[in-house]
């Protein structure tokens, strides 16, 4: 568990003390009196809860056993909601003396006390202020500051609590436009499951969960302290058709104690996870060998001390960890956000605290930075916290600054702890855990469809699958090579090997050759060029190890399943009311307007390939005609090679832009759309030569959504069109 860690010995040694008295007179008030004291103070809320609520069944009117319990509840790991009433009525039976600053005579460990102490107000104020009641927070909030010693250590903390209702105020009087869903009962299950963790393909979940393991292996180790089982590492694939696979338990979660998620590489190759090691909580990283997950390895550095280490996070490029560390030096507060840089030999630097601009005197947790490595997401009890921790994000600056963090309001920032936040590497849409009234169990992970507006900008992402020859396993020896063609700068990228999944950030205005390689023997080559556009740009590419028959099963259209071309995915934004897909009129008004086709075109054949082909599209079309001249002329070099070679090589490619498009429901869509078009279309073409369409070979198919962010100008098709096009090579 990530917060409240107690070594299980504290319990071994409280429990040996219960059977102990269990030998005497176990129905004593006096000793389940103080076995109840002992286990608040080892922070064991839960069992705590237990003997005051079997105390206050004996004596309802005693103010103290309700403070006791309503405070076990609220601190509780999973039963904060329960406090409010206990709270309440010890506030209410509580005698105080004001000219004392505390209560008259009162004694926490004496069973014969009555009477409940000035703290119950404090209590009361939370539980008022995380159930939204905030007028009666604040008075309670009051009332404790009016009463209590000037240096009582919650003083703080109740003036804080004062500020942070009033921030709830404003941040709940306007709130974002957000659809927050349920990720689904195939990851959620009726326990905690919490701390996702996205892979920059968007294609793997990890997150933290307290179920029983499939082989039941957990089904009798318990954590004392929360009552189930040991929190472990799982993951869930998606698969082609983008549906979430059931989880799978990590081979590195140990027999006995917690393991949780943190940060996975850009990779996917790499995974970072928090370990309790007796109390001193540090971060592990582990690396995917095959299909199996090394031993996790001790961070080196400074990064873990003896201090609490919580969480953390990698950039996309490897060079950078941001990470929160409760160490004393260099600290602004509890517990900050450190980073830390890759040393020229391969080791990190030394530590430093992020910035006074992000750290405050109160909590920070949970980091994410951002494929694009400058939007850092962040949780803080500080800034404009609207109670616990909410979650923000900021901006570095060229310079390496930061900006003023930005709370992602409200309904997605709540009164109560809202921590781990990722995004998907466009940033239209982020994961989190929550503990919401319609979900499967005590905490489930959610998504959010962020604005338009918090999309991310110059990052380019290249993903997608490289598939061995049916009924074969992706050769280990299977690698990506990625060269920067103005520099000679070559990056490696091994696939994932259960399925063949790559992912690589590609910095934009640059060309790069892109070489898959088996054995050291190149299988496909092609070079691309990355727009020099400041949006977000995706790049699917899938590679055949083996080219499948292009006549085969129109597999490289990967529609959801139930999901027609214009209907909407839950979750997935429809075109807005006032853009041009809203309605015919407005559709037809781009189709119309100055833009006219570009017309498909002759283009210098790569060396590896015989010919080219691309056709330019106007908004919302698809289709080849194929009486126009540069396509048959495409088509006579294809009849030309299978006459020749007995077979002819095709990689086809489409694209669309970021103008929205109701008739296709998503641009994902349309430019799978044209990509299964021009396959369609060349098949009809060479059987109508009276060729056999079989010896066409699918070598490489890819599909991308491309350039400008729209921003309501449909009228500008120079600046869209040139990314509505799709593109057939031949050899």
């Amino acid at each position: 568990m990530k917060y409240g860690y107690v070594a299980i010995a504290l319990l071994g040694s409280i429990l040996l003390q219960t059977h102990a008295h269990a030998q005497g007179d176990n129905t004593s008030f006096t000793w389940k009196f103080e076995e109840g004291n002992k286990l608040m103070e080892e922070k064991f809320y839960n069992q705590a809860a237990d003997i005051w609520s079997g105390l206050l069944a004996t004596d309802a009117e005693n103010a103290n056993l309700n403070y006791k319990l309503g405070a076990s509840y609220f601190n509780s790991y999973n039963q904060k909601a329960k406090a409010l009433p206990f709270l309440e009525k010890a506030a209410a039976l509580r005698k105080s003396d004001f000219g004392s600053f505390n209560t008259a005579g009162y004694d926490p460990f004496d069973p014969r006390e009555r009477n409940a102490p000035a703290e119950v107000d404090y209590y009361l104020g939370r539980a008022y202020h995380l159930n939204g009641q905030f007028d009666k927070a604040d008075m309670a909030y009051q009332k404790f500051l009016d009463e209590s010693d000037p240096k009582h250590e919650l003083r703080d903390q109740a003036s804080r609590g004062k500020e942070q209702t009033a921030n709830a105020r404003v941040l709940q009087a306007s709130p974002m436009d957000y659809q927050i869903s349920n990720v689904g009962q195939v990851i959620n299950w009726a326990g905690p499951d919490f701390s996702p963790v996205l892979s920059v393909d968007g294609n793997a979940l990890f997150y933290t969960s307290r179920r029983v393991r499939p082989d039941s292996s957990n089904s009798a180790v318990i954590d004392p302290i929360a009552g189930q089982p040991y929190e472990n590492v799982y993951v869930s694939y998606k698969d082609r058709e983008g549906t979430w696979q059931k989880p799978e338990v990590l081979n590195i979660n140990p027999a006995v104690g917690h393991l949780a998620t943190i940060n996975v590489a850009a990779d996917g190759q790499t995974l970072f996870v928090y370990r309790d090691d007796g109390g001193d909580g540090n971060i592990y990283e582990s690396k995917l060998v095959g299909e199996i997950w090394s031993d996790p390895v001790l961070m080196g550095s400074d990064i873990n001390t003896k201090a609490w280490e919580t969480h953390g996070a990698l950039t996309a490029d490897g060079n950078t960890f941001y990470f929160v560390s409760d160490r004393k030096d260099a600290s602004i507060g509890g517990r900050d956000i450190y980073r830390v840089v890759r040393l020229p030999n391969g080791e990190w630097s030394k530590a430093q605290n992020l910035s006074p601009v992000v750290n405050t005197r109160y909590d920070e947790d949970g980091p994410f930075i951002h494929p694009n490595g400058r939007t850092l997401y962040f949780s803080s009890k500080g800034h404009n916290s609207m109670g616990g921790f909410d979650i923000f994000y900021t901006e570095m600056n060229d310079d390496g600054s930061w900006t003023a963090p930005k709370n992602l309001g409200a309904p997605l920032n709540t009164t109560d702890d809202d921590v781990f936040f990722v995004t998907t590497a466009d940033g239209r849409r982020g994961y989190f855990s929550s503990d919401q009234n319609a979900g499967y169990g005590e905490k489930d992970i959610y998504f959010v469809d962020l604005p338009s507006e918090m999309e991310a900008e110059g990052l380019t992402v290249l993903k997608g699958y490289i598939i061995p020859a049916p009924g074969e396993d992706l050769p280990n020896s299977t690698i990506l090579y990625v060269t920067d063609k103005s520099t000679g700068e070559v990056k490696t990228y091994k696939p994932r090997q259960r399925d063949g999944v790559y992912v690589a950030i590609l910095p934009p205005c640059k060309e790069y050759n892109l070489d898959y390689r088996v054995n050291d023997k190149t299988v496909h080559t092609e070079d691309i060029f990355v727009e020099c556009e400041s949006s977000y740009q995706e790049i699917n590419k899938e590679i055949y190890l083996s080219p499948v028959s292009l006549a085969g099963p129109a597999s490289i259209v990967d529609l959801p399943k139930g999901s027609p071309p214009g209907k909407k995915e839950k979750g997935e934004k429809v075109t807005p009311e006032g853009t041009l897909a809203a309605g015919k009129e407005k559709e037809k008004a781009l189709t119309d307007a100055e833009m006219k086709e570009k017309g498909s075109k002759h283009v210098a054949p790569d060396a590896k390939y015989a010919d080219e082909y691309t056709k330019f599209y106007v908004y919302n079309a698809k289709d080849i005609d194929q009486n126009e001249q540069r396509w048959k002329e495409f088509v006579d070099i294809v009849v030309g090679l299978i006459e020749k070679n007995g077979k002819a090589n095709v990689v086809i490619e489409a694209s669309a832009s970021k103008v929205p498009t109701k008739t296709f429901g998503t641009n994902e869509n349309l430019s799978r759309q044209r990509m299964e078009d021009a396959r369609a279309r060349l098949l009809e073409a060479v059987k109508a030569r009276g060729k056999d369409e079989t010896k066409l070979y699918l070598e490489a198919v890819n599909n991308l959504v491309q350039g400008p962010k729209y921003v309501g100008d449909f009228k500008n098709t120079e600046k869209y069109g040139k990314f509505q096009y799709a593109k057939l090579k031949v050899r």
